[in-house]
């Protein structure tokens, strides 16, 4: 397995693993600019040759940049936007039927789009908060129905974008919704979905297993160059308040420095875990015999 570590950058990751890329179809939610997302397909774009980039985001005045940089840099890269709202069921079912009219094979499905942390309770268009609706259930609904049609089939890799922010709160099984949102906080919500996530990769993970499809979470770091901090307004004094949640639930202890990372080094870890082979059907973290694992920053 390559040394890559903490700086390791999504160009130097293709140059190790471009040719895993090469001829493959992906779909990346969440790719608007300055997203993580974003970077994973304009690396693959720029320093690998895949086949087919279908980008999944509900604001294409935000995906458009993405898909002109793209082709700037790589005319013979075909690259489509797809509608998709995360928090809809009904979008989500629509995305897929759009999906299998521009291909019938997704290589590698990379789940990245998340909110974070909004201080005012929200429920989805099914009546589910807005943090579980998108950072999990949406998530599980288009990837299922992709493996269930086929679509993402033997060989295929899901790439779940997991978080450190699985330690904010537990999941509450018989109250997602914090009591219609009379107890609502917004770091704990964000726990809980992201817990819900990595949970979710174990069960898929075994559910498939024997079917040759990979499944994987990777924890990317924190950047602050990603919208995603931004798009939820998320300052200072708002993220001490996870660190000091963070703090409670580790019984007072204070936790190991996070340092940040760029977005070509995120994007380099979910280059890493989608095309590195070593990574393909086998166990490195989850204590599990599954096929999932959990990347701690750069722990691969």
């Amino acid at each position: 397995m390559p040394s890559f570590d903490r700086n390791t950058t999504d160009a130097e990751v293709l140059q190790t693993f471009g040719a895993e890329a090469k001829g493959k179809t992906f779909l990346i939610t969440g790719p608007s600019k300055g997203g993580i997302g974003a970077q994973v397909a304009f690396a693959l774009a720029s320093s690998a040759s895949p086949s087919l980039l279908i980008l999944a985001g509900r604001s294409a005045p935000k995906i458009t940049p993405v898909i002109d940089a793209i082709k700037a840099s790589n005319a013979a890269v075909r690259v489509e936007h797809v509608q998709l709202d995360l928090s809809s069921h009904a979008s989500v079912r629509s995305a897929v039927a759009a999906v299998k009219k521009l291909t019938t094979k997704i290589d590698v499905l990379v789940n990245n789009a998340g909110v974070m942390a909004p201080r005012t309770f929200a429920l989805s268009s099914d009546g589910v908060e807005s943090q579980f609706a998108v950072n999990y259930l949406g998530h599980f609904l288009l990837t299922n129905l992709l493996i269930g049609e086929g679509v993402v089939g033997a060989g295929g890799v899901v790439l779940n974008v997991g978080s450190l922010g699985y330690q904010l709160g537990d999941i509450a099984f018989d109250d997602v919704n914090f009591q219609n949102g009379e107890n609502y906080n917004g770091w704990k919500a964000y726990g809980q979905a992201k817990s819900a996530q990595l949970l979710g990769t174990r069960g898929l993970a075994n559910r498939l297993k024997g079917k040759n499809i990979t499944v994987l979470i990777a924890h990317p770091g924190v950047t602050l160059e990603s919208q995603l901090l931004a798009n939820s307004a998320i300052d200072e004094a708002y993220f001490s308040e996870a660190y000091a949640l963070a703090i409670a639930r580790n019984n007072g202890h204070s936790l190991p420095p996070q340092r940040t990372v760029s977005l070509a080094q995120a994007a380099g870890v979910l280059l890493n875990a989608a095309l590195n082979p070593d990574f393909r059907c086998k166990v490195t973290y989850l204590p599990t015999q599954t096929s999932g694992f959990y990347c701690r920053e750069r722990g691969l």
